[in-house]
């Protein structure tokens, strides 16, 4: 506290009365008395008696005076004494308060002198600093200081009297370390200036800030190395970050983007229209949700290259729920999506003519049906078999009867009118679609095109070929009323045809049923078989394409009918299929190949995985997997032995029933493996979603490799797709070193076929085993 300001505060306009004052006076006065009062009584007075009495009454006079000029000094310097002694104590009492503030408050404050000297400290100060009172309360400012700080001493003193804020750090006792924010501001003690330094220990703040940076720069560097684009925005959905993929994709630069409106940096708009799309951006802080990219979505970047992308967008939030911007995570699937429309491509289409497959023609007649339905129109199916195309294999070979079947689907597509559908059957099989015919006058002219077209001779090799077909007619609504019902009598019309004589058509009737009803005497027989036991069991290796060590076996089934000799599946398992027999035969192919895997492993024979073929109608059953758990446990057989095979087509149908099935079996522990992949459409989301270990290529596309790059770059992508989804894949129909060699290039695992062996006996099969032991 300024004393002196604050008496002068008053209006008090003297100085204090002190005893060196006092004494001072009482010399002056005294000497001015004795000097002058006695030379001013000699001049005066000349007796001598009268100047005795005279000097006699002056000093009782000075007496006098002095006496009473003391008691006003004494009386004086007495009041001056009070007042300083109430100021003092008021002082006092300032300072006590002060003190007790300083004690109880968090902050460590320590008083120090314009010389640096620290004069006292709160309780706070004492402990955080870890020095005693006395210890804390005589030394100077500068012990506090770390080393390189000790130039900032002199500034501090010098400016602190006026104000002064800043962040420095502060040594303990014991040599740690901790940062402060120091406010220090100028003050009076008795009368003399002071600083007063309050200190904050912001160790807290400075890790929480520390974290919250190293929070953030991990971001960056996850921003910066993950392989998807990310754009953040404001909450009026202008850009705020890009990220260096976003950069790339969009062709923006971080800087040039910031401020932009997402619309102008992330321009997305529809593939196949080309209209502009919603940017889910806009959505997101909208609803407040998160929102996905629509299907068939492609960027249009800064130099107007189209992107396909798959993206979604989030809303981004402060501790209060409230939105203040959002993040949109997108990525490149231009690979992914030609990559699916390429295997969808093939799903629908016939890998080596071009043409449409089975399922694509199956897609084309339910429409043209449901069109001919409404109009009461005709259409018409035809099914066309080559005449003698096994000779042209076995003569030419493979490949030049491959090239055939192209020259000639070509031909036929080229003879059918806008809006007629050619599509291949399978092998040297072909079905045409004529929609919205008039009669059957139309029809004869088509197929006499057609023929004319067999009438010219095709090269190949250097060689003149010629080749012929039959043709097989049914029409709607004449000879059936759907799908499946025309191509049957089509078929049916088709081999009349050939019997015939061949290079001719034939349209479908009535009598041609006869065919049905050897189809029902077939039904008969093979339902007599299986209490016969006219069935057996075939096994084909499954052979490591690295090592040609037989890992696994597929059992086959095989006919052995007590008329007909040796019946091939193809035959037979149709009709089983239509009529339900296949469940039965199914059952006992899964009970004997389990038993004839346990067998071989008591005989010492290598564990080996054995493969079982599952029919649709199988698979739909409610109580296959109770069976499938029966027949493990009956049989002794590990689960890990038996590998179910399904066809694609069984695994799309019912999509999560599907899904579901599946899962069912691997919590059996068995293994499920994908048949005939790349013949059927398959849905990749399905397919990544499903248990599955192996997929098998189809033998179509094995033959392929040898026709020409299109062919295997087929095997190569489904060889790959395996591979990304972390799946076994197994080459079917592998019939020459070619194809092994371009297998094995392509890291296919396993392959089966005529090149190691065709499906065997039991009997055989050991005998390879005993070999391989050798």
């Amino acid at each position: 506290m300024d004393f002196k300001k604050t008496w002068h505060s008053k209006g008090h306009g003297f100085k204090r009365v002190t005893p060196l004052r006092m004494v001072i006076l009482y010399t002056l006065s005294s000497g001015i008395w004795i000097l002058f009062s006695d030379r001013i009584l000699s001049a005066i007075v000349t007796d001598r008696w009268l100047l005795l009495q005279l000097s006699i009454a002056k000093g009782w006079l000075y007496v006098a005076v002095m006496a009473v000029l003391l008691y006003f000094l004494f009386q004086w310097g007495y009041h001056s004494l009070q007042k300083s002694e109430k100021a003092l104590q008021k002082d006092k009492e300032h300072l006590e308060r002060f003190r007790l503030l300083a004690e109880n408050v968090l902050d460590l404050i320590i008083f120090i002198n314009p010389d640096g000297q620290i004069i006292d400290a709160n309780e706070a100060a004492v402990k955080r600093y870890g020095y005693t009172r006395e210890e804390l309360t005589n030394m100077p400012l500068s012990n506090l200081r770390l080393p390189e700080d000790q130039l900032t001493v002199p500034y501090f003193l010098q400016k602190a009297p006026k104000g002064l804020q800043f962040e420095l750090q502060h040594v303990c006792k014991d040599g740690s370390v901790f940062p402060i924010d120091i406010s220090a501001q100028g003050a009076t003690s008795n009368g003399k200036p002071i600083i007063v330094s309050i200190i904050r220990d912001i160790t807290k703040r400075k890790n929480a800030e520390a974290a919250v940076w190293l929070e953030k720069e991990r971001a960056q560097v996850t921003l910066k190395s993950i392989g998807d684009a990310v754009i953040t925005t404001d909450v009026r959905a202008n850009v705020e970050y890009l990220n260096p993929v976003a950069e790339a994709l969009t062709g923006w630069s971080n800087s040039e983007a910031i401020g932009q409106p997402l619309e102008k940096v992330f321009h997305i708009v529809n593939e196949g229209t080309g209209k502009e799309v919603q940017n889910p951006i806009v959505r997101c802080l909208q609803e407040g949700c998160i929102v996905g990219l629509a299907n068939h979505t492609v960027l249009i970047n800064k130099t107007g290259s189209s992107i396909a992308i798959e993206d979604s967008a989030a809303p981004i939030r402060d501790r209060t729920e409230t939105v203040l911007g959002g993040v949109l995570v997108f990525h490149d699937v231009s690979y992914k999506r030609n990559l699916m429309k390429e295997l969808a491509h093939h799903a629908h289409h016939d890998a080596l003519t071009g043409l449409p497959n089975r399922l694509n023609f199956n897609e084309c007649l339910h429409q043209a049906l449901a069109r001919a339905k409404r109009k009461q129109g005709m259409l018409a199916v035809m099914f066309l078999d080559l005449d003698r195309f096994k000779l042209i294999n076995d003569t030419m070979g493979h490949n030049l009867g491959d090239k055939l079947l192209k020259d000639i689907a070509d031909r036929i597509r080229q003879t059918l009118r806008e809006g007629d559908t050619i599509a291949r059957q399978g092998g040297d099989e072909f079905l045409v679609l004529l929609p919205e015919i008039k009669d059957e006058l139309e029809v004869k002219s088509v197929t006499e095109r057609i023929l004319r077209v067999f009438s010219q001779s095709l090269m190949l090799d250097g060689n003149e070929v010629y080749m012929s077909t039959s043709i097989g007619i049914a029409l709607y609504p004449t000879d059936g009323s759907d799908l499946e019902t025309l191509v049957k009598h089509a078929d049916t019309a088709m081999y009349y045809a050939k019997e015939q004589g061949r290079n001719n058509y034939q349209f479908f009737t009535a009598g041609l049923n006869i065919q049905a009803n050897d189809r029902l005497s077939t039904e008969n027989s093979l339902r007599k078989a299986l209490d016969r036991g006219e069935f057996i069991l075939h096994y084909q290796p499954q052979v490591d394409i690295e090592s040609g060590c037989i890992v696994g076996l597929e059992a086959l089934i095989r006919w052995n009918s007590a008329e007909q000799g040796i019946i091939p599946p193809f035959s037979f398992i149709p009709i089983a299929e239509e009529t339900g027999l296949i469940v039965p035969i199914g059952e006992w192919v899964l009970r004997t190949a389990c038993a004839q895997n346990k067998t071989w492993q008591k005989q010492g024979y290598p564990h080996l995985r054995m493969a079982v073929n599952i029919s649709a109608r199988q698979f739909q059953e409610p109580k296959f997997i109770k069976l499938v758990a029966d027949v493990l446990k009956e049989t002794g057989l590990d689960p890990q032995w038996l590998e179910l095979e399904i066809t694609e087509s069984i695994a799309m149908k019912n999509g999560d029933a599907s899904v579901e099935m599946l899962n069912a079996f691997k919590n059996l522990g068995v293994r499920i493996s994908i048949d005939d992949f790349g013949t059927g459409f398959s849905s990749l989301n399905y397919l990544m979603c499903m248990p599955i270990d192996t997929l098998k290529i189809d033998q179509s596309f094995i033959q392929d490799i040898s026709l020409g790059e299109n062919g295997e770059q087929v095997v190569a992508a489904i060889i790959q797709l395996a591979k990304n989804l972390h799946l076994k894949v197994i080459a079917e129909g592998v019939e020459t070193k070619t194809q092994r060699t371009f297998l094995k290039d392509k890291q296919c695992d396993e392959m089966q076929g005529f090149l190691f062996s065709r499906a065997v006996t039991p009997e055989e099969v050991e005998k390879m085993f005993q070999k391989s032991s050798k």
